[in-house]
């Protein structure tokens, strides 16, 4: 009876200990920006960095209701919490804004905690200098939630079925 109540214990306890590793929905996102210059499309790419969550986010400057790629904008790529600024790839940089020749660019983060975030890309200009100034922004809601790991999954398999084997052994249901 000790034996059976340690290992529920212990499926218990396995069961709550989710790690903080982190994912959001993964799939693209896509919206105009602010004025319709263009259309931006956001597909993240997700994976797990030692407990957090990195994402690789790979922006898209499309020319509006088509998948053209427009080339040459000025943006910054933020990342928003409650608000507030947690990431600036512009700032990451040391510079004001990113100038963009290609028209597609990979954005690399990693999500410390899980909780609601913002995604704002903000388009300053389109075009080579002098740039065509459009001051407008886009901007995507995503949910960084907590994940068990797959090693973790398969321990709570494990202890549920040596749980079951030894309360059926010892007549306990």
């Amino acid at each position: 009876m000790a034996s059976s109540m340690f290992l529920i214990a212990l499926l218990l306890a396995a069961v709550f200990s989710a790690t903080t590793a982190a994912y959001a929905q993964d799939g693209g996102m896509m919206a105009p920006t602010s004025k319709g210059t263009l259309d931006i499309r956001v597909e993240p790419t997700w994976s797990n960095d030692g407990g957090n969550a990195t994402v690789s986010f790979k922006l898209s400057f499309l020319k509006p209701g088509t998948e053209t790629i427009h080339q040459h904008q000025d943006y910054d790529f933020k990342i928003l919490k409650d608000g507030a600024e947690v990431f600036s790839a512009a700032k990451q940089t040391g510079q004001v804004l990113i100038h963009n020749a290609e028209g597609t660019i990979t954005v690399p983060y990693t999500f410390k905690e899980p909780g609601d975030y913002t995604i704002q890309l903000i388009l300053a200009g389109t075009g080579i200098a002098p740039t065509i100034p459009t001051n407008e922004d886009a901007k995507f809601q995503i949910k960084v939630t907590p994940e068990f790991p797959a090693g973790a999954l398969g321990s709570i398999a494990a202890l549920m079925a040596t749980t079951i084997v030894l309360a059926r052994y010892r007549k306990l249901f």
